[in-house]
């Protein structure tokens, strides 16, 4: 479900105009898209974009903005400015989605049942090398998160981009042959190649050769 938020016009700039907006619970915010060549200027309500600029996916959640002029747009967060302490909101970027228009997005991955995965069970190691996945997609098909459930993952297991599921209209960015979730085998010293162990002690017994010699 979109988040509703209002976009309010604005004049002032620079840094004095904009602080004492934010004392008012105003966020300045810039409004772009296919059909604002000339980005938007304005000021959106902190209390109504907390809800979706707080969000863990906040990159995916979909906004439904009214404008000034009363339309209201679709749009995403492309940007979220915060103090560097405090982590307070100080500006944001928002983009127009366009109905008919595919977007490029990078929805995030959440894996569940990490602790209960038959491979770590085993003694492996879950490993997720790609935290979100690119994707171009319709406006309302976009998730707003990718859950991959790992109980079932077995030791040496993989899942790759290509057997995840996507909105029928997804086209893949990420390569689709990239891993998202793994379940490594530990290496450990017994695993350790019988050529390796050779290698070594063969080299500490010259060592120990050349030490007597000289020594004599």
């Amino acid at each position: 479900m979109a988040v509703k938020i209002k976009f309010t016009s604005r004049t002032g700039t620079g840094k004095g105009a904009c602080r004492k907006l934010r004392t008012k619970g105003l966020i300045p915010a810039v409004f772009y898209g296919p059909e604002y060549r000339e980005s938007a200027v304005g000021t959106v309500s902190l209390k109504e974009l907390s809800r979706a600029a707080n969000s863990p996916n906040w990159e995916t959640n979909m906004i439904d903005l009214e404008m000034p002029d009363g339309r209201v747009e679709m749009a995403l967060l492309r940007s979220v400015q915060r103090h560097a302490v405090s982590q307070n909101i100080l500006h944001v970027d928002l983009y127009q989605l366009m109905k008919d228009h595919k977007v490029k997005v990078a929805v995030p991955v959440r894996v569940i049942n990490k602790e209960i995965s038959a491979g770590v069970k085993m003694g492996g190691v879950l490993e997720q090398p790609l935290r979100d996945i690119e994707m171009l997609v319709f406006p309302r098909e976009i998730p707003s998160e990718i859950v991959l459930d790992t109980a079932k993952l077995q030791l040496g297991s993989e899942i790759f981009v290509r057997d995840v599921e996507r909105p029928q209209s997804a086209e893949l960015v990420t390569p689709e042959d990239s891993v998202v979730v793994i379940v490594s085998r530990p290496r450990s010293v017994a695993e350790t190649p019988v050529e390796e162990l050779a290698e070594e002690t063969a080299d500490v017994e010259v060592v120990g050769k050349n030490k007597r010699k000289e020594e004599e």
